[in-house]
């Protein structure tokens, strides 16, 4: 039989997976050929991050894509998948790893990406991590101002759009102890996982198949991106926006942790 608790979190963990798998189809409907390796989690090697290592329970991530990639989560996050890392050469889109909690939606994620090759050049060219951060979201910031939005199988509604998109917070680059460069930006999105429609004054609302007003979905995220040959490797952590703040040391503790070994 199951328990409250656990039927909760199964609806969070369903939850999650679809948000998951509505960013891959996204990310699918518009990329180019160059491989690009997704990680999602959080970066900045911050004060708070060290202040977080002292105050929160961590463990360092343990999955099938270890020692490729390593970060350290909450030691109280569940894993949810866990897959090794696959060729960078298959052309596929990818999770390979997801832990957090589904109860409260925070989560670490891993995934591979068929990348643009044109953005990733210009982001390894950019002088500062600001700079960086918006060759790398170029693609984001241009949906957003369009409010696109594709139609998706397996998701509520079978439609996700992005209304609204924005870099927030400091950018950098950082450089790890084996030379390799990380990008590290924070971003705001507001995502509608049904239709959008914009009315006078350029007001966007998330209609729904049967005309309903929908409520859209606002999360903040922290990613730390970093380039291995022709793929890019990113590692994105992510929390509804309004509660961002009360996690941010879990998301400062994994950026600050985040390494790939490749």
């Amino acid at each position: 039989m199951k328990t409250h608790a656990n039927d909760t979190r199964e609806r969070g963990l369903g939850r999650m997976k679809s948000m998951i798998n509505a960013s891959s189809a996204r990310a699918s409907a518009h990329s180019r050929r160059a491989h690009v390796l997704t990680i999602i989690a959080m970066p900045f090697a911050s004060a708070s991050a060290t202040k977080a290592r002292e105050s929160v329970a961590l463990k360092p991530f343990a999955g099938k894509s270890t020692p490729s990639v390593a970060f350290d989560a909450n030691a109280s996050w569940i894993t949810a998948i866990d897959r090794a890392m696959p060729s960078m050469t298959n052309g596929k889109d990818e999770t390979i790893a997801l832990v957090g909690d589904f109860k409260t939606m925070d989560y670490v994620s891993v995934r591979v990406e068929v990348g643009e090759k044109e953005m990733m050049e210009d982001a390894a060219a950019a002088s500062d991590g600001a700079t960086a951060a918006r060759a790398l979201t170029k693609r984001e910031r241009e949906r957003a101002e369009k409010a696109a939005y594709d139609r998706v199988p397996n998701v509520p509604n079978g439609s996700t759009g992005t209304m609204a998109f924005e870099l927030v917070g400091d950018a950098r680059v950082r450089v790890g102890a084996d030379g390799r460069r990380y990008y590290e930006y924070e971003y705001y999105a507001e995502t509608c996982r049904a239709t959008i429609e914009e009315g006078a004054g350029g007001t966007r609302t998330c209609v729904g198949p049967r005309g309903d007003v929908l409520d859209t979905v606002k999360r903040r995220s922290k990613v730390a991106v970093t380039f291995v040959g022709d793929s890019a490797v990113i590692l994105r952590a992510s929390a509804v926006a309004s509660r961002f703040d009360e996690v941010r040391e879990f998301m400062d503790a994994a950026a600050e942790s985040f390494i790939v070994n490749a």
